[in-house]
């Protein structure tokens, strides 16, 4: 019990969240006033958005919150490499980062424990997987569905929820994200091929399935973004280098 509590305290300091968020709705500053009782800090990027000026200036008003901007759309996976720079230069003690998708999925206390994971575990990337169980978006079930599958033909590692987007990374892979291919969803991608290369596979921990209005808010398109991903998986795969064993 005394060495979880520790770790719990550890994590509040020592582990940034990172926000990507394109066209964000009021979910977003909920989630940010919520996660400020568990973190000292937390990066958000806003990916270009045109539409949702007065939520991220409401985001950026709160106390522990560094608000980043691309003046146009770049993508999900420009977003991380855009906030695990931040957090290199801003944070260079911190023991990793917790990323964390903007539409209000993710549930704080999944988000504590997947940070106090990456504390407890600094040598390997943490996941929050979904199960997929009960009154799932056909989209979401579908997309999860389509590349599991390949991505456990491709590694021969079985990842329940190839597209979470709750992930906790320890600090030492986060210059080698930095320089990983990939602008948009795919990055996500490459990011768990070259995970499933290590030694140390990623860990796994169940999470709440949340969905808000059936999941409208995503930006995710079940076809032409899954086709990206496996197009990604594929030629990951292929490549001999092992991107995060640097």
């Amino acid at each position: 019990m005394g060495h979880i509590y520790g770790i719990m305290l550890g994590m509040k300091s020592s582990i940034v969240v990172v926000i990507p968020a394109y066209e964000p709705e009021n979910a977003l500053l909920t989630l940010a006033n919520e996660l400020r009782t568990k973190f000292e800090h937390i990066v958000v990027v806003d990916d270009g958005s045109t539409r949702a000026g007065s939520v991220f200036s409401a985001v950026a008003a709160l106390e522990g919150v560094a608000l980043l901007v691309h003046p146009v759309n770049r993508g999900k996976g420009a977003a991380l490499k855009t906030a695990f720079a931040e957090v290199i230069r801003r944070f260079p003690d911190a023991a990793g980062v917790v990323t964390v998708d903007a539409d209000g999925q993710h549930l704080p206390e999944d988000v504590a424990s997947i940070a106090a994971s990456t504390v407890a575990n600094p040598d390997r990337i943490t996941l929050g997987v979904r199960s997929f169980d009960g009154d799932v978006p056909f989209r979401s079930r579908l997309g999860n569905t389509w590349t599991r599958w390949f991505f456990f033909l491709l590694t021969g590692v079985m990842i329940h929820d190839t597209q979470t987007g709750l992930r906790g990374i320890p600090a030492k892979f986060l210059r080698a994200l930095c320089d990983m291919p990939g602008d948009r969803y795919e990055y996500e991608a490459r990011m768990l091929v070259a995970a499933a290369r290590m030694k140390q596979k990623p860990l796994q921990i169940g999470i709440k399935t949340v969905y808000i209005e059936d999941n409208r808010s995503s930006h995710f398109n079940p076809v032409k973004d899954s086709l990206r991903i496996q197009a990604t998986l594929f030629t990951a795969r292929l490549s001999c280098k092992k991107e995060l064993a640097r």
